[in-house]
């Protein structure tokens, strides 16, 4: 997969982008919406011979529009989704940077530039994506902005028990504790890569104690959670406490016959929460996790 950042006016023609199919969309955790999104646009690049692209924007809007709620931690942080597309077969990923600059773009400018301008000959997105000036631009409007120059597809609503599915919708599960929701919606359990900080081996009571980071990702409400963690030969069930007393170092606790040797980033699978933990507690919880283990 072939990835460009685009940091502000470009030069169209020292793109030289060959025709493409486009998905536009934020895609934060790339859910079972956004694969719909996705595995539309692949089935219609096939029919047409065309390459697959997808348009994204980082940071999140919230950090560059007047709002009361800034994104700045999320479900899929860059390199994660650059994953992801890759895995679904993306052939080419736009990264825009959303700065005020790109935020006063007249709708018909994004268009212009953004769509037309990277020989984009059909456009996917969902129902409610909005681009331009203020969200003033929307999928009823997208092909009178291009002149016609391109075909475009709407894809609708996906919903689970008649809950949207939706980004919003996760990180509302995960600061309620309910990770075991969430492959309902993302499609499968929240996943978080984390870089190994200390790992150590209790051999009085066969446990290895993982200290681990994880950076820019969303983590759910503190409490103690069932988390299982994938090493290259399986996945290994342990119980992590997410604490206020330590909110950027996270231990997880594993038994086990002998150290594990992780490598110096693990991946980190939640199942489910397990205990609450009140505001300003955390410290002392190591016997309850040995119990629960």
């Amino acid at each position: 997969m072939e990835t460009v950042y685009i940091k502000g006016p470009f030069d169209v023609k020292a793109l030289e982008n060959e025709p493409c199919v486009m998905a536009l969309g934020f895609f934060d955790g790339v859910h079972l919406g956004h694969r719909k999104l996705i595995e539309t646009s692949r089935g219609i690049a096939e029919r047409k011979n065309l390459t697959l692209a997808v348009m994204t924007f980082f940071p999140h809007p919230s950090n560059v529009l007047p709002t009361n709620q800034k994104i700045n931690k999320y479900l899929s942080p860059l390199d994660a989704k650059k994953e992801i597309f890759k895995d679904l077969g993306v052939e080419k990923l736009f990264i825009v940077t959303f700065n005020h600059e790109f935020a006063k773009l007249a709708p018909a400018d994004f268009v212009q530039e953004y769509i037309c301008g990277l020989n984009c000959t059909h456009v996917v997105a969902g129902f409610d994506f909005t681009y331009g000036y203020k969200g003033q631009g929307n999928m009823d409007r997208i092909k009178d902005d291009g002149d016609g120059e391109f075909d475009i597809t709407v894809v609708s609503k996906e919903s689970y028990k008649n809950i949207k599915i939706s980004s919003t919708k996760i990180r509302e599960l995960l600061n309620g504790g309910a990770v075991e929701l969430v492959p309902h919606f993302l499609g499968n359990f929240y996943s978080t890569c984390g870089q190994i900080e200390d790992e150590s081996y209790d051999l009085k009571n066969q446990k290895t104690m993982v200290k681990v980071t994880f950076k820019d990702y969303m983590l759910p409400r503190k409490g103690t959670y069932l988390v299982r963690l994938k090493t290259e030969q399986n996945m290994i069930e342990g119980i992590c406490t997410l604490s206020e007393n330590t909110p950027d170092v996270h231990t997880i606790r594993v038994h086990s016959n002998d150290r594990l040797h992780l490598k110096p980033t693990v991946k980190v699978e939640w199942i489910s929460e397990l205990e609450t933990l009140p505001k300003g507690e955390g410290a002392g919880t190591e016997e309850k996790d040995q119990m629960v283990v």
